[in-house]
């Protein structure tokens, strides 16, 4: 049985929510958590990967081997803004971290969401995960949603929420461009992987309606 035809003969359900930077995807699923009775779960890719970065992880020994000994401290962490030094300055550096991290990634979200079942036999988990596609993470998941915004709207929240400089913002926004589910949204769309755009251009009152819409919408999720 595949990850899919399991995840489907469960009643509970895991919602893959992506989206660029400024989208507002964390903060709708901070609204999906407070507003929806039906979730009873919020898994962020990104705090879960720390797990993966720690001392003695195979990762870590595989990215030690990759990139050089020397981004380890005397304690065995991970020197991450030396690393970042090397991976965000070259995007083939950073083609070649995430093929090391994503699968540890992966198998550790895994790893939670099979908890989950122990612990819920209905319900749904959210997965907030930027690099969702990129990473082939879809397989794990009953629906995925795509939070989008405007440039301009994401540039000000960017401004206004994380102090970026309006540069800063524009160039964090263009990088993203080659991201599965940014650059081709509409083409993730038809070819079903992408199963509800969720816009994030109004009021936060607009958000919360439209994610509960979807979430008891057959077509928002896969059939």
């Amino acid at each position: 049985m595949s990850e899919t035809e399991e995840h489907k003969s469960s009643s509970l359900q895991v919602l893959g929510i992506c989206g660029g930077i400024g989208s507002g995807k964390s903060h709708a699923c901070k609204l999906l958590v407070q507003h929806s009775d039906q979730v009873v779960a919020h898994l962020e890719a990104d705090t879960i990967a720390h797990a993966v970065y720690a001392p003695g992880n195979r990762a870590l020994e595989e990215i030690a081997t990759t990139f050089g000994a020397h981004l380890l401290h005397a304690d065995g962490t991970l020197n991450r803004q030396e690393l970042g030094a090397i991976v965000f300055s070259d995007p083939s550096q950073m083609a070649t971290l995430e093929r090391i991290v994503w699968p540890y990634v992966k198998k550790e979200i895994q790893a939670r969401i099979q908890e989950l079942r122990q612990e819920y036999d209905h319900g749904i988990v959210v997965l907030e995960a930027a690099v969702l596609l990129d990473a082939e993470w879809d397989d794990m998941l009953n629906a995925v949603w795509v939070v989008t915004t405007s440039a301009p709207i994401a540039i000000e929240r960017l401004v206004s929420n994380r102090n970026f400089t309006r540069e800063e913002a524009q160039k964090r926004i263009e990088a993203q461009e080659p991201r599965r589910g940014i650059g081709n949204l509409q083409e993730e769309v038809q070819h079903g992987v992408v199963t509800k755009v969720i816009q994030n251009t109004n009021t936060e009152q607009d958000l919360q309606d439209a994610l509960l819409q979807a979430l008891q919408d057959p077509l928002a999720w896969k059939q």
